[in-house]
Formats: structure tokens, sequence, C-alpha cells
């Protein structure tokens, strides 16, 4: 073989190495800074929903009676991924939706294809001058009843701005059941939030 295409060979082979390296590197370094596990994490309202493990359901028994109710966890996380799944039987006139609230006061609902809007359009807070001041919720609507994958930085920055000094304070959810002629059994499960270590 010659010389020259030694070199070229060796280059190539260094070249690919490092490109692995990075890669590698890159796909670890996101991990999972947050898992649902509701069982442990159980902040209920509501005398329908139920924590079981790591799955938060809805279910008010029989098709006659209605309710609804909201789980909320506080955190402190710079924003990354964030992915669960969430399933429903025999639906009609339901409310099914996760929310990422972040430091700035925005946040962002994402809500099942089917459902209800939540009620909430915003939320209010103080400023630095201790003014009232409201900031509108964004809501993400028609998101299929399966398993959910969403990039937070990439929602926020579509619909809010640069995120940019921001973290995620709160993850809540929301599943409701307002109809009378069906059951509505509603289910989130797998939280998972993913973040930079």
């Amino acid at each position: 073989m010659l010389p020259g295409r030694k070199i070229v060979l060796g280059f190539m082979f260094l070249l690919f190495a490092v490109l692995s390296i990075l890669y590698f590197q890159t796909t670890s370094a996101e991990k999972i800074v947050y898992e649902g596990n509701f069982e442990n994490d159980c902040n209920l309202e509501g005398s329908f929903l139920r924590c079981a493990g790591n799955e938060l359901y809805l279910d008010t028994q029989n098709s006659s009676l209605t309710g609804e109710g909201v789980w909320s966890k506080e955190v402190s996380l710079s924003p990354g991924k964030i992915s669960w799944n969430w399933k429903g039987e025999d639906l009609e006139n339901f409310s099914l939706w996760l929310k990422v609230t972040f430091s700035n006061h925005k946040s962002i609902y994402y809500v099942a294809a089917g459902s209800r809007n939540p009620q909430s359009e915003g939320d209010y807070y103080k400023d630095r001058e201790s003014r009232r001041r409201f900031s509108p919720s964004v809501v993400i609507a028609g998101i299929p009843l399966s398993s959910v994958e969403r990039d937070l930085v990439e929602d926020y920055t579509r619909y809010c701005g640069p995120a940019e000094n921001i973290k995620v304070v709160s993850v809540s959810a929301g599943l409701g059941d307002n109809s009378t002629r069906c059951r509505n059994f509603l289910r989130i499960s797998d939280l998972k939030l993913y973040g930079q270590l």
C-alpha cells in the first residue's frame, strides 16, 4: 500500500472515531431527570382521581357519575423533552390534559384529541413591583391518545418566544368526566422529563 493511501485511511479512521465519540456523548447526555411515580407523588384534587404505581387514572365507577381531578408536582428542572402515555375508554365529553409551567409564569397545555380544552386561560402573578399581571397559557390540542414525546424547548420557542434562562417549575395533569352516558375511564402513565446532566 502506498504511503499516501495509509495517511488518508488513517485520517478517515480517526475522523470516524471522533465523530462516533461526539455522537454517543450528545445522545447519552440527555437523561431522565424526573420520572412520575404517581403513587409516591400523589398530590391530588378530586374524589375520583387515583394513583397506582406509575399510573394516574380517573374512574367514576359508572356512567351516571361525573367528576374531575387534577394532579400536580412542583419541580425545578431545565427544559428538555417530556414524554408520557395516555389512554381512554368509553369516551364522551371528557377532559384530558397535561400542563407544564415555567419559571417566568408562562405555561403550555397539551390536550388529548377529542378532549375539551382546560378551563384556565392563564395565570395571575405579581411582578417585581407587586403589580398584578396575567400570563396567558398556550393550548396545543389534538394530541393522539397514545405514547407522546414533545420537545419543551422547541414548543416554548414556537409559542412563547426565546427559551432563555427558564426552568420548568411544575407539571400538572387534568382528567375530567362530564358525561352521564359514558364511563370515561382516563389514564396517564410513564411521565418522564428529560434534561442535560
